[in-house]
C-alpha cells in the first residue's frame, strides 16, 4: 500500500423495500438509511460517503415471498408464489448515477443465483376440495457465484447520488400479500486506512 492510498476490501451493499400488493408500481432502493440493519446497510442516503468509493461488479434481486398455501378445487391454480415471482420478474430495473442511466433491463436478468427456484407440495386427501398446495419461489437458487455481472465495474464516487429503481406496468396483486424485495450490490469498497 502506498501512503495516502485507501484500502480495498470486498463489500456488499444491500437495501430492502416493501412491495404493497395491488398498489405498488415502482420501488426506489438505497435512498434512505434504515435503522434496522437486517434490512439495509446504507450509511448515507443515496450515496457512498466521503472518503469512500465503491466499484460495483455484480447485482442481484431477491423477492422475499413467504410460503403460500391455496386450496385446489379441480386443477392446480395459476396463483401462488411461483406466479408471484414470475410477475414481479417481468418488471423493469434501472440503475442510475447522478441522474444518468448506467444499466436498464428486465428484473429477471438480475437473478439471485441461477434462474427460477421453486418448490411445491400438496397435503391433505388427494380429492377435491381437500388438497392444499404449498408453494415457495424465488428468482434464483442461492449460489453466490451466479449474479449479474457488469463485464467490468461501475465506480460509485464519494458523495454522488445513485439509485436502483424497479417498476411494473401496473400494480400486481400477490397471493402472498405485501412482500419485501431486496437488492444487493457486490464489489470493492475503497476506504481510509485505519
Amino acid at each position: 500500500m502506498l501512503p495516502g492510498q485507501p484500502e480495498r476490501i470486498p463489500w456488499t451493499w444491500w437495501d430492502t423495500q416493501n412491495y404493497v400488493s395491488g398498489t405498488t408500481s415502482r420501488l426506489d432502493f438505497f435512498q434512505s438509511v434504515n435503522a434496522d440493519k437486517t434490512l439495509s446497510n446504507m450509511v448515507a442516503a443515496g450515496q457512498i460517503p466521503s472518503p469512500q468509493f465503491f466499484d460495483l461488479y455484480h447485482c442481484s434481486i431477491a423477492y422475499l415471498i413467504p410460503v403460500t398455501s391455496s386450496g385446489i378445487v379441480a386443477a392446480p391454480t395459476a396463483t401462488g408464489a411461483i406466479t408471484d415471482v414470475r410477475n414481479l420478474g417481468n418488471g423493469a430495473a434501472v440503475f442510475s448515477v447522478a441522474s444518468k442511466d448506467y444499466w436498464q433491463g428486465s428484473q429477471f436478468m438480475l437473478p439471485c443465483g441461477g434462474g427460477p427456484s421453486v418448490s411445491m407440495e400438496s397435503t391433505g386427501t388427494f380429492a377435491a376440495p381437500n388438497i392444499v398446495q404449498h408453494q415457495f419461489a424465488n428468482n434464483g437458487s442461492p449460489d453466490l457465484r451466479n449474479r449479474y455481472c457488469f463485464w467490468g465495474d461501475i465506480t460509485l464516487p464519494a458523495n454522488q447520488n445513485f439509485i436502483w429503481s424497479l417498476s411494473w406496468a401496473a400494480p400486481i396483486t400477490l397471493l402472498a400479500g405485501n412482500t419485501n424485495i431486496r437488492i444487493w450490490m457486490d464489489g470493492y469498497l475503497y476506504r481510509r486506512v485505519l
